[in-house]
């Protein structure tokens, strides 16, 4: 036996394992006069059935939701994961392509390892979860890098116009570089770090508190808002079927018309497009949601672009905590005020821009050209943020709103009701009240016209073929002539639910499941292009914003200050023309 070594008591080890596995399993015993060697006895036979171990409670902090206990390896994973899919999408504008079915690859194999390797949230001390902010590593900045990257030159790099002509549309290009380099700009700046144990230089403090500020995030919200509308204005008629199947069908609600009835021009030879001329491929709820827009404003893309800044808001909201209901922000403190001062908090001296992550959904390289072409991703993105957001806030009646919303907007969000139903937060019966809610916001249409409904919604979207061109595992294969069947993407569909299921229990847990599983139905679908990728686009973003959440308004080091602003001073025919389609189109949507 070693001499001069005080060796720990068993028993004060086996107390320290158990605090250590539960936190909730004190080692002092329940009477002051018990001795010593009856309380493990006592303390393993209440374990073992489930129960708290007898003595005077400790408070324990619970961490709070999205607070996980390594976002070091979640977070870099999904900012890469939603670079290299923003990369893939736009280096085709969203066709098939060889370096952007790679960089598609890249990009869900990054979702699927955040997934996997994400942690929810449980019991734990404080001091469990206070290396949230200090363990960065060189993963974490390389990862804001290339999203530094991605924002700055996307826009340059790719900025294809299509149908928009004249002085606007370079406007629109101008406006978009313009926000683009200055979210860029703010990554840079907030993510920089001195050499070791070297001071924040005076120039780089004073950028930060500038770059910092929360009126930078409504700056570079308002600049891409600015682009949109000069984009909708330089393409006032672009030759999709989505543009002019949602402006008829918009307009035909005023008039008591049935979507699922109409047609999108009087004949097809006086019809511009070569694509959908009498078919809706989507549910009710798209045309209902942006009928405001087109009444109001004569065209459904503002409406598309309001929902893309309502994204990006409850994203924020998301990413910078829950307040109370002086405004301040729960479960945490502002830390240092300002930018500045976060720059030099922190073990490694580096603070990561949480003010342009919300932005993600919105500046992401050509948002301008999916804006252009009306497609409807926005909507989802946006009724998903709400729900998200309304779960983190205790308003289970808004989120299940919200998810009814998006459930009666498009087909495919039904396959996140697992997902939502594996979150404890939302749960099977809130799942399963936004179903029913859902198939009452459809029913009118059903039974107005079954057959038509069951055409155009079900049948044409299950009947198209496989087209070369599509960025999806199918359409590659079929450059080899090779047919894949059902089998895979039931496979793939399969391995995401299962890591979904994995992740769950908060907030990031449920984005990055829901993004999977999108992920791996776009990949194995007949007809997948930009639009559609999107979608998970926009819940990585919202994972990658709840899961900073979990400090109470401090993402990753940055103050709530300065990240949220706290404590410093948002040819149609009616209803007579209206009559049944016998000859169907079997076109699919651009």
């Amino acid at each position: 036996m070693r001499t001069g070594v005080t060796r720990p008591h068993p028993l004060a080890v086996t107390g320290s394992i158990i605090r250590g596995t539960s936190g909730l399993f004190p080692l002092s015993p329940r009477r002051s006069g018990e001795s010593v060697g009856r309380a493990p006895a006592r303390l393993w036979h209440r374990a073992g059935m489930g129960l708290p171990a007898s003595g005077p409670r400790r408070p324990v902090a619970a961490r709070p939701e999205g607070a996980d206990p390594g976002p070091d390896r979640t977070l870099p994973a999904i900012l890469v994961g939603w670079c290299a899919v923003a990369w893939g999408i736009a280096a085709k504008d969203g066709r098939y392509g060889a370096w952007a079915m790679a960089a598609v690859l890249l990009g869900t194999a990054a979702a699927a390892f955040a997934t996997v390797r994400h942690r929810p949230p449980s019991e734990s001390s404080v001091s469990a979860s206070a290396g949230v902010a200090a363990g960065r590593g060189r993963a974490w900045g390389n990862a804001w890098l290339l999203v530094a990257i991605t924002v700055g030159l996307g826009p340059i790099v790719r900025h294809p116009r299509y149908y928009a002509a004249g002085p606007l549309a370079a406007a629109a290009d101008a406006l978009a570089i313009v926000a683009g380099l200055l979210a860029a700009a703010v990554l840079v700046a907030l993510s920089a770090r001195p050499a070791r144990g070297r001071p924040v230089p005076a120039g780089l403090a004073a950028a930060r508190r500038v770059l910092g500020s929360p009126a930078l995030f409504w700056v570079v919200l308002g600049l891409a808002g600015a682009a949109g509308v000069a984009t909708i204005r330089a393409a006032p008629a672009p030759r999709i079927d989505v543009f002019h199947l949602l402006q008829v069908s918009t307009s035909g609600l005023a008039h008591g018309a049935d979507m699922y009835r109409q047609q999108w021009a009087p004949s097809r030879a006086a019809y511009p497009v070569d694509g959908l001329f009498d078919v809706y491929p989507y549910l009710p709820l798209t045309s209902v949601l942006l009928a405001p827009s087109r009444l109001l404003l004569g065209d459904v893309r503002y409406g598309l672009l309001l929902a893309l800044a309502a994204a990006a808001i409850c994203a924020r909201r998301l990413a910078t905590g829950p307040r109370g209901g002086d405004g301040t922000v729960r479960d945490g403190g502002a830390g240092d005020a300002g930018a500045g001062g976060a720059g030099r908090g922190g073990a490694d001296g580096r603070v990561v821009a949480v003010a342009v992550l919300p932005l993600l959904v919105v500046i992401l390289p050509e948002s301008m050209y999916a804006l252009q072409q009306s497609w409807t991703e926005p909507l989802l993105v946006a009724c998903l943020a709400a729900m998200v957001l309304a779960v983190r806030g205790g308003h289970g009646r808004t989120a299940v709103v919200a998810l009814a919303l998006a459930l009666a907007t498009k087909q495919h969000i039904a396959l996140l009701l697992p997902v939502a139903a594996a979150w404890p937060r939302f749960g099977p019966r809130r799942t399963a009240v936004a179903a029913g809610a859902a198939a009452l916001l459809v029913v009118p249409w059903v039974l107005a016209g079954p057959g038509d409904f069951v055409d155009d919604a079900v049948w044409t979207n299950l009947h198209y073929r496989v087209l070369g061109h599509s960025l999806s595992v199918p359409g590659w294969a079929s450059h080899f002539g090779v047919t894949l069947g059902f089998a895979p993407a039931v496979v793939a569909l399969v391995a995401a639910y299962a890591a979904a299921w994995r992740a769950r229990g908060d907030a990031t847990g449920f984005c990055l499941g829901a993004a999977l599983v999108l992920l791996a139905v776009d990949l194995m679908n007949k007809q997948t292009f930009f639009n559609h990728y999107t979608l998970p686009m926009g819940l990585l973003v919202l994972a990658a914003a709840a899961l900073g959440s979990g400090r109470g308004g401090q993402v990753a080091g940055v103050p709530a200050q300065a990240a949220a602003g706290q404590g410093s001073a948002a040819g149609e025919p009616g209803a007579a023309g209206q009559r049944r389609v016998e000859k169907r189109s079997s076109d699919a949507p651009s």
